[in-house]
């Protein structure tokens, strides 16, 4: 009830207003309606442009997310490569009174893949007890490695950008 009363007093006030007034007030009230619609303007736009940031954003999360899925995938891929070769158990048909060229050849026909020769000492210091009494595994090894390439038995190929030989079977 109290609105409805306010509601007739306002009307009546503005009815004894004179002309000049209401224009005055009708120019205030446009000026004010003026600058709401500039703020909703602004507001929607910069929504707009949030929006589009954040799709925008979005985009580039799920690139990066599938970029990082690859390297993963491709990460796992050599860790199970390197695994297979580190914990390759030579078991019975290693034979441990073999020279140490049937030693090399043997462990590089197992792995089935170019070594390094750190990677054929990990092998044989798992599988082999003598290895292991060197001082100098690395040492010990590099002169049968190279009677092993003199006589043909396995092939030493320079990788660019690395330290040493890789080896593998001849083909």
């Amino acid at each position: 009830m109290s609105d409805l009363i306010i509601k007739y007093l306002e009307l009546y006030t503005l009815q004894q207003l004179p002309k000049q007034e209401l224009v005055k007030k009708i120019l205030e009230l446009q000026q004010r309606d003026k600058e709401l619609v500039e703020k909703i303007t602004d507001l929607h736009e910069s929504k707009r442009e949030s929006a589009k940031r954040h799709r925008e954003e979005l985009k580039e999360y799920e690139k990066r997310f599938e970029n990082i899925f690859t390297l993963h995938a491709k990460n796992e891929i050599i860790t199970e490569d390197y695994k297979r070769i580190v914990d390759l158990k030579l078991g019975k048909t290693f034979n441990i009174n073999s020279t140490w060229v049937d030693k090399i050849v043997f462990v590089l026909k197992e792995a089935n893949r170019p070594l390094r020769s750190s990677e054929i000492i990990d092998i044989l210091k798992r599988n082999d007890i003598t290895i292991r009494t060197l001082a100098d595994p690395q040492k010990g090894l590099s002169a049968h490695l190279t009677k092993a390439l003199k006589y043909g038995r396995i092939v030493g190929t320079k990788q660019k950008g690395q330290n040493g030989y890789v080896f593998e079977l001849p083909k």
